[in-house]
């Protein structure tokens, strides 16, 4: 019984760090992401006004728009040559993803950085262990909500937040 316990709490705390890290990905993928078919840029690049964005774009990009400012112009830059791809995208895929990115768009840019650092470090993981994760994640993700919540509250009691 207390193996039990205590695998469901490594399990519980597996997955809660593998939601926060996966609740930012797509959206991070989305944004952060390199595009490996565009070739590096030999100059800075020009930051893009908003008001020169097209209707699909200002569309597309409307959950980041009061951050639009902010991104890094290569970032805006790269950001328009996806707009292609999420056009091709299916309508569920599209929804999903729009959902992440208001999740981050409504974050506190403390918690943006600490996202695109999980990220970072998820994308430097051995491919073994991001299926290890992604597999924690998926089976938190299959419990029922109460037991969800059961495994937070005994993670939270087990691991305060850091100050």
């Amino acid at each position: 019984m207390a193996e039990r316990m205590q695998s469901a709490g490594v399990i519980a705390r597996m997955a809660l760090a593998a939601a926060l890290l996966l609740a930012a990905l797509p959206a991070a993928s989305f944004a952060a992401q390199g595009d490996a078919a565009a070739p590096p840029p030999s100059f800075a690049a020009a930051p893009v006004p908003w008001s020169s964005l097209n209707p699909d774009e200002q569309r597309i990009f409307a959950p980041v728009r009061e951050q639009w400012q902010d991104i890094p112009p290569v970032q805006q830059q790269r950001l328009r040559r996806k707009v292609e791809r999420w056009q091709s995208l299916a309508p569920e895929q599209q929804d999903r993803i729009r959902q992440r990115l208001a999740r981050f768009a409504a974050m506190t840019p403390e918690q943006r950085a600490v996202a695109r650092e999980r990220f970072r470090a998820f994308q430097q993981l051995p491919p073994d262990e991001k299926q290890r994760i992604r597999e924690a994640f998926r089976r938190y993700h299959a419990l029922a909500p109460e037991e969800r919540r059961q495994l937070r509250q005994r993670y939270e009691s087990t691991n305060p937040p850091k100050p």
